[in-house]
């Protein structure tokens, strides 16, 4: 009888990009609350540093249909840094919801 050793299960690009999506999510919101421009713009950093995060993940699914939504969610996250407003900010949720239902 072979004995496998435990091993931590590796988080797949589903996951990953869940999280990536999640952290996003969190950090737009965080944006749009704060009146802090410094606090403001670390919340940008981490909405770009997490776009970056999908973009690897959903490479690594080979799922054409995420990284278009993501290139979507991209664009739409550059015009809402540029400028900020409740338009911008709920087309961004729009996004994310559909980034999140082609997850799966």
């Amino acid at each position: 009888m072979e004995i496998q050793p435990n091993q931590p299960q590796q988080p797949t690009y589903k996951q990953e990009f869940k999280e990536s999506v999640d952290i996003f999510d969190k950090s737009l919101q965080g944006a749009a609350q704060s009146n802090f421009e410094p606090q403001k713009q670390q919340y940008y950093k981490a909405m770009k540093e997490s776009l970056e995060a999908m973009q690897d993940s959903a490479n690594g699914m080979v799922n054409q249909h995420l990284l278009d939504l993501k290139q979507k969610l991209a664009k739409d996250t550059q015009d809402y840094i540029r400028n900020p407003s409740d338009e911008k900010q709920k087309l961004l949720e729009s996004d994310i919801k559909q980034i999140r239902n082609s997850a799966g």
